[in-house]
């Protein structure tokens, strides 16, 4: 498995759900495959939603599920080993278990890595010790797991063997609003110095403390006129929804077809302000100068790199 995220606090679910949605944006790799949304509801039930193809973009979550306090999600290549649930296990009341590389993988005692975590969190142990624990016995098993306590307590870790990897990304967020960890592997970006987990959990951290974000998603959700300028521009409202393309290509207005639509570094404008530049491009059906969005949550967002804004 290539990503893992946990978070805790006001709509952990769209947290988690933003920081996979950038991870497939902005990132090159085993991305955009199977995904396994897991959420404790307002009842402490445990609820998912899976797919095998189209990553998070192919899920359809409840509205509700968007505002759980706690949350999980994991995800990678399409067509793994079935059932999906195998990857992010969860208990009602007792919490959430998710990671990458094979945290379901059996542990010397034959119980997979992840449900033994589980079990440790039903039996009352602190999320963190639970994953210690656990990887303290299989330190060459290729697992990373994330433990979070239907109370919002938050652990996480790699095994030895997984921690020597040169690939790995990780971040981690906690504050009154809530807690997030993330684990990734094998997704590469060039995001101009940042790192790409420090990116994906400020995307998650904007939801959890409904504060603005160095990232921010931008969508396409109906047909725009595409103008011919001087420059590259994309215009948006203030709920980022795209109203309007202007490109210096003189040949993208009069193109009949799917192509390229927002170029990447396009400025972004938010009611005639300069706002930001694309960090993603965005493809579309263009005809008769109008840009038409596709079919896909992650075909039609674009991830805006804010102007003056902290991490």
């Amino acid at each position: 498995m290539t990503i893992g995220i946990a978070a805790s606090g006001p709509r952990a679910g769209a947290a988690v759900r933003a920081a996979v949605l950038g991870a497939e944006l902005l990132g090159r790799g085993a991305i955009g495959g199977f995904a396994v949304f897991a959420v404790l509801d307002g009842q402490g039930r445990y609820r998912h939603c899976e797919t095998q193809r189209g990553g998070i973009g192919a899920l359809d979550i409840p509205p509700a599920w968007l505002e759980a306090r706690a949350a999980a999600v994991i995800s990678s290549g399409p067509d793994r080993p079935e059932p999906l649930v195998q990857f992010l296990p969860g208990a009602s009341g007792i919490g959430l278990v998710t990671g990458h590389r094979l945290p379901n993988r059996p542990g010397a005692d034959g119980v997979p890595l992840n449900q033994a975590v589980l079990a440790r969190l039903a039996e009352g142990h602190e999320p963190q010790q639970a994953i210690d624990s656990v990887l303290a016995g299989c330190a060459q098993a290729d697992a990373g797991l994330i433990a979070l306590a239907a109370d919002g307590r938050l652990g996480w870790g790699n095994s030895a063997r997984v921690a020597g990897r040169a690939d790995l990304g990780q971040a981690q967020r906690a504050a009154a609003a809530g807690r997030l960890a993330l684990l990734h592997n094998s997704i590469y970006a060039d995001l101009r110095g940042a790192t790409l987990a420090d990116a994906l959990a400020d995307l998650a951290w904007a939801e959890l403390a409904g504060r603005p974000a160095p990232w921010r998603f931008l969508t396409l959700a109906a047909p725009v006129p595409v103008r011919p300028a001087a420059r590259d521009c994309v215009h948006v409202d203030a709920t980022g929804a795209i109203v309007a393309l202007e490109s210096a290509d003189p040949h993208l207005p009069t193109l009949e077809r799917r192509g390229t639509a927002i170029y990447l570094g396009a400025e972004v404008r938010q009611d005639g302000a300069p706002a930001g530049w694309a960090a993603t491009e965005l493809y579309a059906d263009v005809a008769a100068g109008v840009a038409r969005p596709i079919d896909g949550l992650a075909r039609r967002t674009l991830l805006m790199r804010s102007l003056d804004v902290a991490a």
